[in-house]
């Protein structure tokens, strides 16, 4: 399906890619992976097509369609259906073609393909789309500039996820979705019929959703068949095979050396040793083994004493709203060396617990007592924008530590991945990965006796996600996580906090039960949302699911009917004979007993969608 040849591209005159190949088949979902700064997202614009590659092929199967995420926040008045439903440029390419009064034989042709693609079924799957990735039927009517910038983003992606592409293109899709957005978007992509490349640097999500990785790595593409897991082991062994193999010809080489040495200038050896000269010439080198840039030992200190007990919270009630708190009456005790992570919806109120703890904010009703002389460490992705956009990381650190010497703080950010002149760069024009590495040093720096991490590894690539989760596993203080990062949350929690319904309560259960629980209660506001709709609308008929279900089969009947006289019809108006058989009043009759017959399938169908929504719901 998708060929890439011979590929080099050149940024500010220097090989990013170069002499790059890549095969994408029909049905594969790959998994690009590599250091930050590799080079994944300038691929995918080369693949897009939307810049040019310095040398080399990319060739797409004519025919073959690609759709990728938009990375821009647009700024729309549609409402967020209709901007999903944009996705499928076919089928708005269609919905032209048949809102024209003409019913010519390209009307007709735009008809059959409507059908075929269920087009009458498109916004039950734009609707779908957009419960799957968290938003609630009553806000999809709501224009786009209404929401928030990630959640903008996730109109983005379902607007991708629209579009019936043959390749689907995905750049880090897990950036702004929560865990339960997560886990719909693995089954989603299971069940996607076109090929996959996704970037990504959440370990488990590749697994689930991958079959195969194309590693970009020195400026070259290596791919491996398998997960995320398969592939390290692979490269694992590829790169010992590749030391043992280094170290061997170098043993080789030196031998080769040191006759030509010893040997060069005696007339009864010369031969021999310009042979071995013409052999070193010729010898294809191999190179030695080099790990990439992002391989760090983070270290976060605790305090060398911590109190037994660090936070306790009494009654504690918060919502934004009188009328509505997130939760009430939360009663919880924080003791030395805890390890929480925070489980539940998105909206429920996680990010904000983790506020209360920190005093950010303060509860509506009841008490939260410290420590005294605690020091928190928190960390969240709006403290990024807090840092000094015109100061180095060195000066952030400075600011932490005056009495220090700046040898002593280069050698605490260099294990932090700031070596080099990082340290010396301001902040303003750092990624979102670097702002993050320096907003954990700022904090490891204060050896705090408890971490509050809400979505620490957001904009982390894997090498640092895992050295992280290293660094977590060796702190001997307290943490309270909210992460969509599976591994890192397997890796550290003891203890599973649910904060959902109000209420903040132990998790019975690990992550794989709380997989079966996202999906029970998605199954349970599917069967509550028809008679929550009906309560709306004051309306005294409650219907359940095999009530709905019955009118359904009733109206796909009468579909049927009204579907093969309209074929009937068609054939007839189609057929030149009867132009000369019939007088021009049965024509008109047929005319219009055509467009009678389609009005009473666009009404039916109507109907059966409405159907169709409240049963999905």
């Amino acid at each position: 399906m998708l060929t890439i040849q011979s590929l080099t591209f050149l940024q500010g005159g220097i090989p990013l890619l170069q002499d790059c190949y890549l095969q994408i088949f029909a049905g594969q979902r790959v998994g690009l992976v590599g250091c930050n700064g590799s080079g994944k997202s300038t691929l995918f614009r080369l693949i897009r097509g939307a810049i040019k590659p310095d040398a080399g092929e990319i060739n797409l199967q004519a025919g073959k369609t690609i759709a990728f995420v938009e990375q821009e926040i647009i700024d729309s008045e549609q409402p967020a259906l209709e901007f999903v439903l944009d996705g499928d440029a076919e089928l708005r390419q269609l919905e032209d073609i048949l809102g024209k009064a003409r019913h010519d034989s390209a009307w007709f042709e735009a008809q059959q393909q409507f059908e075929a693609i269920d087009g009458y079924g498109a916004q039950a799957r734009a609707a779908q789309l957009l419960d799957g990735l968290g938003f609630t039927s009553d806000v999809l009517r709501q224009p786009v500039n209404r929401f928030s910038g990630g959640w903008r983003m996730r109109l983005n992606l379902a607007r991708a996820l629209m579009h019936r592409a043959d390749l689907l293109l995905l750049d880090e899709p897990t950036n702004h979705l929560d865990l339960e957005a997560i886990l719909w978007l693995e089954q989603y992509l299971l069940r996607y019929s076109g090929s996959l490349i996704v970037v990504s640097h959440d370990r488990e999500f590749l697994n689930t959703c991958v079959n195969r990785i194309a590693h970009i790595h020195h400026r070259r593409i290596d791919s491996y068949t398998g997960n995320y897991d398969d592939f390290e082991r692979a490269r694992a062994e590829r790169l010992q095979q590749q030391a043992q193999a280094y170290q061997q010809q170098q043993k080789q080489i030196a031998h080769m050396e040191d006759f030509v040495r010893r040997f060069r200038a005696k007339a009864t050896k010369a031969k021999q040793a310009q042979s071995r000269i013409k052999a070193l010439e010729r010898l294809t080198r191999i190179a030695p083994v080099h790990m990439e840039n992002g391989h760090f030992e983070l270290q976060i200190d605790a305090p060398e004493r911590s109190p037994d007990v660090l936070l306790r919270a009494n009654q504690m009630s918060f919502g934004y709203t009188e009328n509505k708190p997130l939760f009430e009456n939360v009663r919880l005790i924080l003791q030395a060396g805890a390890r929480i992570a925070l489980l539940g919806p998105n909206g429920a109120g996680k990010s904000t617990l983790i506020k209360l703890l920190t005093k950010d904010i303060s509860p509506g009703s009841g008490t939260v007592e410290w420590a005294p002389n605690l020091r928190i460490g928190y960390f969240a992705q709006h403290q990024l924008d807090l840092l000094d956009a015109g100061a180095t990381p060195l000066q952030h650190l400075a600011r932490l530590a005056p009495a220090h010497t700046e040898l002593e703080l280069r050698t605490f950010l260099g294990r932090f991945g700031m070596g080099g002149n990082t340290e010396d760069r301001v902040v303003g024009t750092f990624s979102g990965g670097e702002k993050s590495r320096l907003a954990l040093a700022l904090l490891a720096w204060k050896k705090p006796h408890m971490l509050l991490l809400d979505e620490p590894t957001n904009h982390l690539d894997l090498d640092m996600r895992d050295a992280l989760t290293l660094a977590l596993e060796a702190y001997s203080g307290a943490v309270v996580l909210v992460s969509h990062d599976r591994s890192l949350v397997r890796a550290i929690a003891d203890e599973l906090w649910l904060v959902a319904d109000g209420r903040v309560r132990l998790f019975d259960g690990d992550l794989d039960d709380y997989k079966q629980w996202v999906g029970a209660r998605r199954d349970e506001m599917v069967q509550s949302r028809p008679a929550a709709d009906k309560t709306r609308q004051k309306s005294p008929a409650r219907p359940n699911k095999k009530s709905l279900l019955a009118r359904q089969s009733k109206l796909e009947a009468a579909i049927d009917t009204a579907q093969k006289a309209l074929a009937e019809t068609r054939r007839q108006l189609a057929d030149p004979a009867i132009y000369s058989q019939r007088t021009r009043t049965e024509i008109d009759q047929l005319s219009v007993a055509h467009d009678a017959l389609e009005q009473k399938i666009a009404d039916l169908e109507e109907s059966w969608l409405e159907l169709e929504m409240a049963l999905e719901e």
